[in-house]
């Protein structure tokens, strides 16, 4: 078990559009929880002792989002410490990998956001 890896959530000021990681109540429902205790757990050392989550809940209105419901998060890989973006990627891949296979598949894990923006996006969608 990794008890290294502190857990962060990005702060107003941390933030390029003003807002940090907005994270209510329900964030803590077991079943959402869950997605930050195993990233925590499967946090590559790479990484090293922070992993940040970017995104809890946001409003968007042009389509369904589970960050809305309260059902998702995003977790930062920019901070993930590689000699490139490929091999930071690659990283990032095999984490995620280890997070589906633990979740299962109730839960979405997707890697994306390029070389400017690299995260997961993991939430409960049944």
């Amino acid at each position: 078990m990794s008890n290294r890896t502190r857990i962060i959530f990005k702060r107003d000021s941390e933030s390029s559009v003003g807002r940090g990681a907005v994270i209510y109540h329900a964030h803590f429902r077991p079943e959402i929880a869950t997605i930050i205790y195993w990233a925590a757990f499967y946090a590559p050392s790479e990484l090293g002792e922070e992993m940040w989550i970017t995104e809890g809940w946001r409003d968007i209105r042009d389509k369904r989002d589970l960050h809305k419901e309260c059902r998702a998060f995003d977790i930062d890989c920019m901070r993930i410490n590689a000699e490139s973006y490929s091999l930071k990627f690659l990283i990032a891949q095999g984490w995620a990998s280890c997070l589906a296979d633990e979740l299962g598949s109730d839960y979405q894990v997707i890697l994306h956001g390029g070389e400017k923006a690299l995260h997961l996006h993991v939430e409960l969608d049944p």
